[in-house]
């Protein structure tokens, strides 16, 4: 026999107790019934017996059946038309295009790379202010690529490296008279990870289909940098395809500028978000007359009428309208080369000083060359570039996955074309596209000073997991992002959350018949388990009173006795550490909290827009047993 239980079963994932919604309060009890009702009231005289072994029971479990089955399935489609209990990827990838979400990929990392370069001391320039020639100083430009030892991974130079202002020189060779011979100059530049390639679209067949469409080869792609036709047409990104211009910056000497640009040829970035795969839709008007899309002709719409003489209403001819200019020109019968940036993750987060050669030729401008610059000179000062990163790289991580990208749909969906509460803030910047970086974490903080300006503590991830300030490339490329977003009277101060590296040490009175090694062991698994102190977020204190009721609440436990404000302690670079099983050295911050100010009820709290991290755990639960 057939039976269901009332708490129906969720049938794509196994849940008896499922999140989805109900369309309908029916079960298949409630349609057993009425059928059972209805069987009774007008067919009692026929059939008297409706019992589960029965022929009529058989036919009320029938029909019982179909009915919660529809049922069911008109549930399904309906709890489809809400991202929150959406099961199938194909909804869930049309839930996410419709909120924008834009981050499908794996983040890239960014770091400032310091270029240095030696060149030769103008030998009419003071040798207590020495100046260089002005003809020597090259600019490095933007793309060139630079490669880590560590990995291989690619940095692009996100902009140009001009050594013809605002550089740090000092002494280099000097002459036999101790003048200076020689200076060097350095400058920072910012670099993103990530591979560019390039690939070739071809639509010269006979597709006639609308709205042509091309799937990129490679995953977590971050940025298309240039498309162009056969016909050396140039198409840009746009939001939708109606979408007739686009802002552009241009340089004029130090000045930027930007400039309304139209765009007839264009194309928009559809993405999967469950596969990682990128497309690019592109318009569908046949670029026969750009000046406008106003028909010369009305007819050209209508539908041919052949061999009447008569006729009565006009039909329109749909197609006509979908190849109107307004949604774009059409690639069709052209190839396409496309060039872009892909790659990211948490492995390029590379060290310090890792950053240390060229991936191939730089591109290397003398913007200031005259006749006295000669070919073996300019070879000299290239192969004189050298370049390091001072600091780690910051902001890699791996592309999201496709449940904690529903989780952002409510914040997006919130997100206006421009900012203006705290919720669109934080919004923007949890949401920011992969090619800026990822930030780990946020908070927004009313400035004491103004009330028209926000303080934002940040925070990033190394490539090891662990908590590590923004590099400023992040933190710009962050100003840059926000700055099309804000008001304008709105001001944001891009700060650095402090780390708070901390441990817990606890002594504890074992029971009789237990063993120590045992019992230790598993207080300190069951403190990782319960706590996830990975979890915490910036500003979220430590309840210290959670971990007291962990430890006494254990079967080995009779009695803790280090008090709760003590639990807590510091883990600074004195605590550091040689991992013998990896041959590094295992360090930590050394930021300090003083429980004396910052415990209170049970609950240890970090300082201003702290946050805390237990970093090894292995090593920083220290449980000493009685």
């Amino acid at each position: 026999m057939y039976t269901i239980n009332n708490n129906k079963q969720d049938k794509y994932t196994g849940n008896a107790d499922s999140e989805q919604k109900q369309f309908t309060s029916k079960t298949y009890n409630d349609f057993k019934n009425e059928l059972l009702n209805y069987a009774r009231e007008f067919y009692g005289e026929n059939i008297l017996d409706f019992s589960d072994t029965s022929l009529g029971g058989m036919f009320l479990d029938f029909a019982s059946i179909v009915g919660d089955s529809l049922v069911y399935y008109a549930e399904q489609q309906f709890n489809e038309l809400n991202y929150e209990t959406a099961t199938n990827t194909n909804n869930l990838n049309k839930h996410l295009r419709r909120a924008n979400i834009k981050n499908n990929s794996a983040y890239p990392s960014s770091v400032d790379v310091t270029f240095s370069i030696e060149v030769e001391r103008d030998i009419n320039s003071s040798q207590s202010v020495p100046k260089p020639y002005i003809n020597q100083l090259p600019v490095i430009k933007k793309n060139t690529v630079l490669m880590s030892s560590e990995n291989n991974i690619h940095f692009i130079l996100d902009e140009d490296v001009d050594f013809s202002s605002e550089y740090k020189q000092k002494i280099g060779e000097l002459n036999e008279d101790e003048s200076p011979h020689t200076l060097i100059l350095s400058k920072k530049g910012s670099c993103t990870s990530g591979f560019i390639v390039q690939e070739t679209a071809d639509f010269t067949g006979s597709d006639e289909g609308f709205f042509l469409s091309y799937k990129l080869e490679n995953n977590n792609v971050t940025k298309i940098i240039s498309v162009f036709d056969s016909d050396l047409n140039e198409y840009f990104e746009v939001d939708y395809l109606s979408q007739g211009t686009i802002f552009k910056k241009i340089q004029s000497n130090q000045d930027h500028y930007i400039t309304i640009k139209p765009t007839p040829y264009r194309y928009v970035i559809e993405r999967d978000y469950n596969s990682g795969n990128t497309f690019l839709r592109f318009g569908n008007g046949e670029g026969k007359s750009l000046k406008d899309d106003a028909y010369a002709n009305n007819s050209d719409l209508l539908l041919p009428i052949k061999n009447t003489d008569t006729f009565g209403r006009v039909d329109l001819d749909p197609n006509s309208l979908l190849k109107t200019n307004s949604l774009g020109v059409s690639p069709r019968g052209k190839t396409l080369n496309i060039v872009y940036k892909h790659g990211g993750g948490i492995l390029h987060n590379v060290p310090r000083n890792s950053i240390a050669k060229f991936y191939n030729e730089p591109i290397v401008l003398f913007k200031n060359a005259d006749s006295l610059l000669t070919t073996s000179k300019r070879k000299t000062i290239i192969e004189s570039i050298n370049f390091a990163n001072e600091f780690k790289a910051s902001g890699g991580a791996p592309a999201p996955k496709i449940e904690s990208l529903r989780h952002s749909i409510p914040m997006a969906m919130k997100a206006q074309s421009r900012i203006i509460t705290h919720d669109d803030l934080i919004a923007r910047i949890l949401t920011m596209p992969s090619d800026f970086g990822k930030i780990e974490k946020v908070v927004a903080l009313d400035n004491e000073y103004s009330s028209f300006a926000k303080d934002l503590y940040i925070i990033c991830k190394d490539s090891e997991g662990f908590y590590m300030n923004a590099s400023d490339s992040i933190k710009v490329n962050l100003a840059k992002y926000l700055n099309e977003f804000r008001l304008i009277s709105d001001n944001y101060n891009i700060l650095d959350t402090p780390i708070y590296n901390f441990g817990i040490n606890a002594v504890v009175r074992i029971k009789n018949n237990y063993d120590i090694n045992t019992s230790v062991r598993l207080i300190e698994s069951e403190i990782i388990r319960q706590m996830k102190f990975h979890n915490l977020q910036i500003g979220e204190p430590i309840d210290v009173g959670k971990i007291s009721k962990i430890i006494t609440d254990l079967a080995p436990v009779g009695d803790l006795v280090t008090l709760k404000k003590n639990l807590i302690v510091n883990k600074t670079e004195r605590n550091s550490f040689y991992d013998f099983a990896f041959n590094v050295t295992r360090s930590y911050s050394n930021n300090v909290v003083d429980p004396n100010i910052y415990y209170s009820n049970g609950l240890f709290y970090p300082p201003k827009a702290g946050i805390f991290e237990m970093k090894y755990s292995s090593q920083d639960i220290t449980i000493i047993a009685k």
